[in-house]
């Protein structure tokens, strides 16, 4: 019973002086969150490790306090999904033409090349990838080879064109700006 009247005695004293009472409850709500940091610290989340050399990483896992499972994720090195494609059901068709302008030719003997890159239509630009005529291609990657004696290689990728070469001969397509 004496006891239980000290604890009593005790409450009342605290709660009766309200700025004994808020550095109560604030030296309270701070061993809380330290005590919630241990628990976190005693249990971390469980990892993933992204590495190409997968067994020195487990090993070193393994090696380490938290020795629980480790099940290693092998990551895709090729999207699945292509990122340019584009939902018509978000975003239907209203106008199938262009703003894009023509490429103006110089007339420098090779016909073929240039009716090439006058076909070809840059529809969209994402890093160093580009959709040319509805493929994607990466920096590097042949775009066109007809009846042509060099191919038309994609050799660097802009903000909003690219640049093409054809051996020693380099052209630029560009996306027109977006009217406002």
């Amino acid at each position: 019973m004496k006891f239980k009247r000290r604890i009593k005695r005790a409450w009342l004293q605290m709660t009766n002086d309200r700025k004994q009472f808020g550095v109560f409850c604030g030296l309270l709500l701070v061993g809380l969150l330290l005590w919630a940091r241990i628990i976190v610290i005693a249990r971390p989340p469980r990892t993933a490790i992204a590495d190409e050399t997968t067994p020195a990483a487990i090993a070193s896992n393994i090696a380490s306090d938290n020795h629980k499972a480790v099940f290693p994720i092998w990551l895709d090195h090729e999207p699945k999904k292509n990122p340019f494609h584009v939902s018509n059901v978000a975003f239907p068709v209203v106008a199938p033409a262009t703003d894009n302008v023509n490429v103006q030719a110089v007339n420098n003997g090779n016909n073929a090349e240039q009716q090439a890159i006058s076909a070809l239509q840059l529809e969209a630009v994402m890093g160093e990838l580009a959709m040319i005529d509805g493929q994607v291609f990466r920096v590097g990657d042949v775009v066109s080879t007809t009846t042509m004696r060099d191919a038309l290689r994609l050799d660097k990728v802009k903000r909003r064109s690219v640049i093409i070469s054809a051996g020693d001969r380099r052209y630029e397509l560009t996306i027109a700006s977006p009217r406002r």
